[in-house]
């Protein structure tokens, strides 16, 4: 590995954390500042949405928050982590070279799917609902599966809010959940 590739690894994780740091840190911590909600409580949805994903709905409905609020911030923190997320696999792609030999590997495993992989970004839509694999889990998969970069996240980022409002409404009590 030469030093500009090195360099330029280096480069490309200080962006995701950029990305990461403006998209779910700076924007909802603005927001909260428009919307007069305090700044311990928008770090705390932050927070709690990295370490509960989309069960952290109930923590802002805690709190008190406005349920659009509460979606808003919950949407930026998932899009920043996805993006910081994809940049981080595409660094790693770059620099191992076992890496890119499982990558080929999967490509040439999906091309005897065509189905697959003409409609298999639309099948993240539903990943970040389930328990064990989640969102973290579901950018991997797509990015694993080498599905297109922006519909992998538009699905994702669609499941994330049909998950995330569906956690909304039974927090709110306009849906029950028995078991």
């Amino acid at each position: 590995m030469d030093t500009s590739s090195t360099i330029d690894a280096v480069r490309r994780g200080f962006r995701a954390i950029a990305i990461a740091f403006v998209i779910v840190t700076l924007i909802p911590l603005l927001l909260g500042f428009l919307f007069s909600v305090p700044t311990a409580r928008v770090l705390s949805l932050i927070v709690s949405t990295l370490l509960l994903q989309a069960n952290a709905v109930f923590v802002g409905v805690g709190f008190g928050l406005h349920p659009g609020f509460i979606l808003a911030v919950m949407t930026l923190v998932e899009v920043g982590i996805v993006l910081a997320i994809y940049e981080i696999l595409d660094v790693f792609a770059g620099q191992s070279k076992r890496v890119q030999r499982f990558t080929k590997s999967t490509e040439e495993k999906m091309k005897r799917y065509p189905i697959l992989h003409r409609y298999g970004a639309a099948t993240l839509i539903v990943l970040p609902m389930l328990p064990v694999i989640g969102l973290y889990s579901s950018v991997v998969i797509g990015w694993l599966l080498r599905w297109k970069k922006v519909p992998s996240i538009f699905f994702i980022t669609l499941g994330w809010v049909l998950v995330s409002g569906f956690l909304l409404l039974v927090a709110l009590g306009f849906v029950r959940v028995v078991f």
